[in-house]
């Protein structure tokens, strides 16, 4: 993201959106201090927001189109280069062969919203400000290469940021997206373990008055997909909760206004390389 300021605030708002009010989320962050905007819960009863970390993987494509399908539109937090490499490698999918440029621009073509998760899956505690730059930077330059804007949702990995990170990604504009449902997916302890992990929270709802949910789940599992997901989103369904994408869930913008392309990765088709250029990116 290249924003170089950005007025960020903390307090409660109301905008006009499709005509009814929308309450924007209030931050964890302190008012005042220099850090990003913290999000964990969303800004009204009702809503669930359902979000994968990690990918894209060989079973993104499948699961954003299975979710369309039935209307339900989730957030990705994307790498750049983890489990995949979204600028080289592709996919196999019921669709043909896919570029993983191509799977992040079905996520947005389906309405699914994307946001950041840093390049490398990099834990940003400890980092120099360039390093955090560098994660920050690149994974947009990507993004920005699949659907032509910027995000300003991330998701640090390992929910992780410190006092270095936390101030230069409010610098860059973003908000930092956690989660008070944590189905440990990752963890593969079976789909009655993950079952558990989302009940604890969302059997002790109270009718109206509990705020909206963030939940966590990592889509380059298979297990997930094809076992979690399908269970959670009926028993979403059974709670009455409707799903909404990240910022739809917190009331905030999900991408930048400017789109100038000012991209540093320059992608070869004959070759099959892409070159990043870091001039700027630190």
């Amino acid at each position: 993201m290249r924003a170089t300021s950005l007025l960020l605030t903390l307090a409660c708002t109301v905008t006009a959106v499709m005509a009814r009010p929308t309450i924007r989320a209030e931050s964890t962050s302190p008012a005042g201090d220099n850090s990003v905007p913290v999000y964990s819960q969303c800004n009204r009863p009702g809503v669930f927001a359902l979000t994968f970390d990690d990918g894209p993987d060989k079973y993104s494509w499948g699961l954003a189109k299975s979710l369309h399908d039935q209307g339900i539109k989730a957030t990705f937090f994307i790498n750049g280069l983890n489990s995949v490499n979204v600028l080289e490698d592709t996919t196999t999918t019921e669709d043909g062969e896919k570029s993983y440029l191509e799977v992040i621009k079905q996520y947005y073509d389906q309405g699914h919203e994307i946001a950041s998760h840093t390049y490398e899956h990099m834990n940003l505690e400890g980092l120099s400000e360039d390093e955090v730059k560098f994660q920050m930077n690149t994974q947009s330059d990507i993004i920005y290469k699949a659907i032509g804007k910027r995000v300003k949702l991330m998701r640090p990995p390992e929910g992780v940021t410190d006092k270095v990170s936390s101030k230069v990604l409010k610098e860059l504009g973003y908000s930092n997206i956690l989660w008070d449902i944590d189905t440990l997916d990752w963890q593969k302890k079976g789909l009655s373990f993950e079952q558990s992990n989302v009940k604890d929270v969302l059997d002790k709802d109270v009718a109206n008055k509990t705020m909206g949910h963030i939940s966590l789940e990592h889509d380059i599992h298979e297990d997930t997909v094809k076992t979690l997901v399908p269970w959670l989103t009926e028993y979403v369904k059974s709670k009455g909760l409707t799903f909404v994408t990240v910022s739809d869930c917190l009331g905030i913008e999900a991408y930048q206004a400017d789109t100038t392309n000012n991209s540093g990765i320059t992608l070869d088709n004959a070759s099959g390389t892409a070159t990043i250029n870091l001039t700027g990116l630190v």
